[in-house]
């Protein structure tokens, strides 16, 4: 699946590729931008107090254990860890973790530059990274009937016994 230089797949001149350690101050950068919304909205529901109570490493901010997360990860399997990259300059990431010995795998952290945004670069990567999980789970090659189900539902995860459990609505075009 994983080709030359760690090339995933390419589309219109873009490469999914395996992340590089020259990738980090701009995935740490697009991470920072895409998960703000997103911090802000989960301190707000769980209230400044609450948050403040139960958030981890307390001696570190949001944004030092979220771009650690995407770190630690990489330190420990740099293969789970991909880069969309158009003429040179990265614009997405995808984090995720397979546990092929249970058929499982989820998505961790992911985000696409604003400047790219609505172009379908998310469902993209989420794509791909299906495939990885169906490679790794069925080293033989998953049967058409296990792989149409994988590639084609947004949200949909292989269980432990090798079935795929739709979680969420159809995908659109890839």
């Amino acid at each position: 699946m994983i080709g030359e230089n760690g090339v995933v797949a390419r589309r219109e001149g873009v490469v999914l590729r395996l992340a590089r350690d020259a990738d980090w101050p701009r995935v740490d950068e697009i991470t920072v931008i895409c998960y703000t919304a997103i911090h802000a909205s989960y301190v707000a529901m769980l209230g400044e107090e609450c948050y403040e109570r139960v958030r981890h490493n307390p001696e570190l901010t949001w944004e030092e254990r979220k771009t650690r997360q995407n770190r630690q990860l990489y330190a420990e399997h740099p293969e789970w860890v991909w880069v969309l990259e158009d003429k040179g300059e990265v614009f997405g990431f995808i984090t995720f973790y397979l546990f092929p010995q249970q058929g499982y795998g989820h998505i961790d952290n992911n985000g696409v530059h604003p400047d790219y945004a609505g172009q379908g670069w998310g469902k993209y990567m989420y794509h791909f990274r299906k495939l990885k999980l169906a490679s790794d789970t069925y080293p033989a090659g998953p049967s058409e009937r296990q792989l149409v189900p994988v590639v084609g539902r947004r949200s949909a995860t292989l269980s432990g016994s090798g079935r795929v459990v739709a979680t969420g609505g159809s995908a659109g075009k890839l």
